[in-house]
């Protein structure tokens, strides 16, 4: 456990002292606190104002970036080691491959979510500090769904780094992965259903294996319970899960399946000989 908590403190402060941190620190919250500046919460579109028009916006950006910049700036991270002999030189010490591998991806984690939620966080307090209407269960279960989404990404991120052996490769690998992702959103699901006449419960279930879909959909349920400003596929979906099962699934899949991803990872990276 002492060797597990030291690797946990130096991955975070590593991760602390690299420039990507501070660009994604800055990217998120910079985000946040330019949608508050420009006054986004004055303005209303389809219904939505305050808060929820900002966190609307947010959400769109979060689904796109969030992943991408998981993947990128994760992949590299034990391939880079590899490389430079810095894992050898660290499992050659009273160090199991566990506590590293798993202090790796608890530091990272940390370092991930903090500037997400420090950006939710942030807004909350703003919007409290104007007087706008906060739901507080809304701005939980945004922030779980984050939670979750990122640990679904950085347990393929590590899965990916513990089979790659070439930084090029892990790079193109995750980038392939997150491109496939976004390539089935909604739009795209629905323009293969209408050619090619796809059972529509396939399409249900390749929608809802989708971390990033199931994401989008739950994240705009929490605003708008009809789902009108997304489309057919999203009102199937919450006709056949209901609000609660589709928010519960949102909490649960993405973070089982990081996880999952992630274990096997850890067997590869275990098999591995690297001494």
């Amino acid at each position: 456990m002492a060797n597990l908590t030291n690797v946990i403190l130096l991955e975070i402060k590593r991760s602390l002292r690299e420039k990507w941190f501070f660009l994604y620190f800055l990217l998120f919250c910079g985000l946040m606190a330019g949608f508050l500046w420009s006054g986004i919460t004055e303005s209303q579109v389809l219904g939505f104002s305050g808060l929820s028009r900002t966190l609307i916006t947010y959400i769109e950006i979060t689904i796109i970036i969030l992943p991408l910049f998981i993947l990128i700036s994760t992949v590299r991270s034990m391939v880079m080691e590899k490389e430079t002999l810095v894992l050898e030189y660290m499992l050659s010490l009273p160090i199991s491959s566990s506590a590293y591998y798993w202090g790796k991806s608890i530091g990272r984690f940390i370092i991930i979510v903090i500037p997400v939620l420090f950006a939710i966080a942030g807004s909350a307090v703003w919007a409290f500090a104007k007087g706008y209407h906060i739901s507080w269960t809304m701005i939980f279960s945004y922030s779980l769904m984050v939670v979750s989404l990122s640990i679904c990404f950085l347990g393929l991120s590590y899965f990916i780094s513990s089979i790659s052996r070439k930084q090029d490769t892990a790079v193109l690998t995750a980038f392939f992965a997150w491109f496939l992702f976004v390539m089935f959103l909604d739009v795209a699901l629905l323009g293969l259903f209408l050619k090619f006449h796809i059972n529509i419960n396939i399409v249900l279930a390749v929608t809802l294996a989708n971390p990033i879909e199931l994401f989008r959909i739950a994240a705009y349920s929490l605003f708008d319970p009809k789902l009108a400003v997304i489309g057919p596929i999203a009102w199937t979906v919450m006709a056949k899960l209901g609000r609660s099962g589709l928010l519960i699934l949102s909490f649960l899949y993405p973070a089982f399946l990081g996880i999952f991803i992630s274990y096997i990872g850890y067997i590869l990276f275990k098999e591995n000989d690297f001494l």
